[in-house]
């Protein structure tokens, strides 16, 4: 029997929800970061624009023209800079999540191998975001 899907139906996700307030599940809730990540994966040296960080990864913007097929499952070296955080952190990664997004795709990598000081930076940033989230609601 064959299951049919009107696909056009579902091209827009907050519908599905339509007010209902929607919470990401995860282990470690992600934070938006402002600065660069510059990573060194699958032979190639490139400085891309951050997304968001957690104490399990972090998130960047890709051209898709950087790399000729998907890197799911890639391992290399990046290192995150931002004013926002205390110092600038290196950890060893492996590419784990891509989603597509326009032209650009939204590329998650884990944290294989970072120092406990560099969690530390990263938990007290969280800890700073938290606070302003709580400041702007109130």
């Amino acid at each position: 029997m064959a299951f049919a899907v009107d696909w056009a139906k579902w091209q827009n996700c907050s519908s599905w929800f339509s007010g209902a307030n929607v919470r990401e599940r995860r282990r470690f809730n992600r934070f938006n970061l402002q600065g660069k990540v510059f990573l060194h994966l699958a032979g190639k040296k490139i400085e891309v624009p951050a997304a968001d960080i957690s104490v399990t990864g972090v998130g960047i913007f890709l051209d898709s023209a950087l790399f000729g097929t998907k890197p799911t499952g890639e391992v290399g070296s990046c290192r995150i800079e931002s004013l926002d955080l205390a110092c600038t952190i290196d950890a060893y990664v492996s590419v784990m999540r891509i989603q597509r997004l326009g032209k650009h795709y939204l590329i998650g990598l884990r944290f294989e191998s970072i120092a406990d000081e560099y969690l530390r930076v990263i938990q007290a940033y969280q800890t700073l975001c938290r606070i302003r989230e709580r400041r702007a609601a109130a």
